[in-house]
């Protein structure tokens, strides 16, 4: 054995004779002076206001003797101060168990009932602490607020009025009844309560809290600055009087008032949420280096790591810097890949760079780990909103919304989605809902105004929107609704100008533009309709929607070459798009150009073998051309080239089922293309349609309802209808639908089909 392995011998055998004697001694001591002696240190914190480390002593006094009740109104104490309640009323009521004479125990487990709302139980704890003390103001303030909790206003004032006969000096009695009497309505006996209290106590900051807090109830904001500044004069490092001010100061528009107050519970308070408060608040006012000074401090602690991270995540998104919020976030899922914080925060930041199946995955994740927050349902809507899932994102919402009653937002976006399924009367719902829970929310209003104007109501639209009007005058989107409302109305020299703002403001605009074209086209303004198109289309040179709506434009002014161009433009930036397809094909068509278009995209697709817009383009062309099996092979190409490619997968299936071959291909093309375009009226039809080709006709009425709810004057989609409904034997549903469609002008081969299924039906 070598000299250093002696000596750590020797090292170690001093150490486990130390533990021993260490446990001995342990043993030896008296259970009764040690329980104490971890009470004298747990004081010892709680005067350093080191409320954590007290905690730890006072559990320990608790685990020696659980029968001592001091120890457990100390921790319970020690847990208030943490703002830990729930902790606290456990430990209240252990205390007030095992000594049931014990009066501040009795009264401080009243209190907490009273405020977790169980006032039954909180009036007996106080009928309990007034037969210990039948003169305890306390007791009787007790139990008169928790008769008030349960609607017995009379008898809660009285009580109170026994506990001022008890101590007319008492100024927290005259509070309780002001508070009773503000309850019961009498705001004028309430403030002569609350400036009693303060005059019994000059020097008590609860008294003037009360009184700063009536005032700001009854809309008297000066007077309760005022109050509050009495408050802070009578004690600077009060918590309850800064986060007073600091509301106070920025429900005035006043945000630099709030700064030292916040900067004063930040010092004072020892949880992470006060540093935070603070954090929020600069980043609010654009101060981000001071910020981020703060959460890195909150970051550096144990219980702040996850949301220093996470906020300090959100600072980094507004400076531009994707890549340290991502780094950031996974930092948090590094430590804990179930973190749903981090979950929810890495999926915002996958769906606003476009990744929106990374996003679905990740909120699905977050959903899976805290299936009750209701911040991942709603975003989980957003991305399903996103991914054109229209049914699927309210579901989130609706569930977002059962977990936090509250949320307006949830409703708002469920308006939206209403909107867009066109269920306008559901619309109206939720928009309502909105507004009710956030009178004071723009976009609340807006979405009500929009649903309005779906609905028809032109007067109640006029009227939310002139409200909105003359809150947000600067506002685009909201100059756009005018716009429409207008337009409605027949108001076009007023719809002009409200689109003229709204372009003025965000030429993004779309419907402006779209307003302003269809006026100056009205109007015969060419120079205006070009000027303005053009300006707009340099503007945004990726924008497929806009080009849309200029090469309509252009054909309307008979510049054939400027609108195939754009039209063609639109493909290229989106070659998924059925619209900018439908309106090649259109355009070729009323142009009398089938083959000549044919010609060069059969060309382009020589040059771009690959190039699924040209491809698609062809198959396109060609099938309107009645060209089938021509068109099918050019659609076949573009799906092994991209099997997800919507327009080839829709089409494709589109001629299978027409042609009754391939049905079950046909019904898995017709499913990808509603994955991806589930609110398409084209889609939806095709689907329905493969469903009754395959006699499924139970399984065809529901995307077909669909495809008629988007394009309710659309002949084909009533015929497909009127066929699925005689196919299950829904014989009145059937006639009716064929009746439209025939009311519509079916083609005549669908026309005569439509008749015969009628006679069969009449027969």
């Amino acid at each position: 054995m070598g000299v250093w392995t002696m000596v750590r011998s020797k090292i170690f055998t001093l150490s486990i004779a130390g533990l021993a004697l260490a446990l001995t001694v342990a043993c030896s001591k008296n259970p009764d002076a040690a329980k104490r002696e971890y009470v004298r240190s747990g004081d010892a914190f709680v005067a350093q206001k080191k409320y954590k480390e007290a905690v730890i002593e006072y559990r320990n006094a608790v685990a020696t003797d659980p029968s001592f009740a001091e120890a457990r109104l100390k921790l319970g104490d020690a847990y208030m101060a943490l703002g830990e309640l729930r902790n606290a009323y456990s430990e209240y009521v252990r205390a007030a168990d095992l000594v049931p004479g014990n009066l501040d125990a009795q009264l401080k487990t009243g209190e907490l009932l009273l405020v977790g709302g169980q006032y039954d139980d909180a009036k007996t704890r106080a009928e309990k602490a007034i037969a210990i003390d039948p003169k305890n103001v306390r007791a009787q303030i007790l139990r008169g607020n928790a008769l008030a909790g349960l609607r017995d206003f009379d008898a809660a004032i009285s009580q109170v009025e026994e506990a001022i006969k008890s101590d007319p000096t008492a100024a927290t009695s005259y509070t309780s009844l002001g508070t009773l009497q503000m309850a019961k309505g009498d705001r004028a006996l309430a403030e002569k309560s609350f400036l009693k209290a303060v005059e019994s106590d000059p020097k008590s900051t609860p008294a003037r809290l009360a009184l700063a807090n009536f005032y700001w109830a009854t809309e008297r904001r000066p007077e309760a600055e005022a109050a509050l500044r009495e408050a802070l004069a009578l004690d600077p490092k009060n918590l309850l009087a800064n986060r007073a001010m600091a509301v106070l100061a920025m429900a005035s528009g006043r945000a630099v008032d709030a700064e030292q107050p916040l900067k004063t519970i930040a010092e004072l308070s020892p949880t992470v949420g006060a540093r935070i408060t603070l954090a929020d608040y600069y980043v609010a006012a654009r101060r981000l280096p001071e910020a981020k000074a703060v959460l890195q401090q909150v970051a550096a602690q144990p219980d702040g790591f996850v949301s220093g991270r996470i906020k300090l995540a959100a600072i980094a998104v507004l400076e531009g810097q994707r890549a340290e919020a991502y780094r950031l976030t996974d930092e948090v899922l590094k430590k804990d890949p179930k973190q749903p914080l981090g979950l929810t925060t890495k999926a915002q930041l996958l769906l606003s760079d476009g990744k929106s199946d990374e996003a679905l995955a990740t909120v699905d994740a977050a959903v899976a780990s805290d299936p009750n927050a209701s911040k991942a349902h709603f975003l989980r809507g957003q991305v399903l909103a996103a991914k054109n899932r229209p049914e699927e994102a309210m579901q989130a919402y609706q569930e977002a919304k059962r977990l936090q009653p509250r949320l307006a937002a949830a409703d708002i976006e469920l308006a939206r989605l209403s909107l867009q399924v066109n269920k306008t009367d559901q619309a109206i719902q939720f928009a309502e809902s909105a507004v009710k829970l956030a009178p004071g929310s723009p976009d609340a209003q807006l979405v009500l105004a929009r649903a309005q104007l779906a609905k028809g109501s032109l007067v109640a639209a006029e009227q939310t929107l002139a409200a909105l009007n003359a809150a947000y005058p600067e506002n685009a989107t909201l100059q756009t609704e005018l716009g429409r409302l207008y337009m409605s109305k027949g108001d076009n020299a007023r719809a002009r100008a409200a689109y003229q703002r709204a372009f003025a403001k965000d030429p993004t605009q779309l419907a402006a533009l779209d307003g302003l074209t269809f006026l100056d086209l009205r109007d015969k303004k060419p120079a205006e309709v070009r000027a303005r198109l053009d300006a707009a289309l340099a503007a945004s040179p990726r924008n497929d929607s806009m080009r849309l709506i200029a090469g309509r434009a252009y054909l309307a002014l008979g510049d054939i070459d400027a609108a195939e161009k754009v039209f063609k433009q639109a493909l290229e930036i989106n070659p998924g798009s059925l619209q900018g397809y439908a309106a090649l094909g259109r355009f070729y068509l009323t142009q009398r150009r089938l083959p000549e278009a044919t010609r060069e995209f059969e060309r382009i697709v020589q040059q771009q073998p690959n190039g699924v817009g040209p491809q698609t383009a062809l198959g396109v062309l060609l099938q309107m051309q009645d060209r089938q099996d021509e068109a099918r092979q050019h659609y076949e190409k573009v799906l092994a080239i991209n099997p997800r490619a919507v327009v080839a997968a829709n089409n494709l299936a589109w001629m299978y089922a027409e042609q009754g071959q391939n049905l079950d291909l046909a019904l898995q093309l017709a499913q990808t293309a509603k994955s991806q375009l589930p609110e398409s009226p084209e889609v939806n039809d095709t689907l329905g349609w493969v469903y009754q080709k395959k006699g499924l006709g139970k399984l065809a009425i529901p995307p077909l309802e669909q495809s008629i709810a988007k394009a309710p004057n659309n002949p084909t989609y009533h015929y497909h209808l009127g066929v699925a409904y005689a196919g299950i034997n829904e014989k009145i549903k059937a006639r009716k639908s064929l009746e439209r469609a025939l009311e519509l002008k079916l083609p005549p081969a669908e026309a005569a089909a439509a008749q015969k299924v009628l006679s069969e039906l009449r027969g």
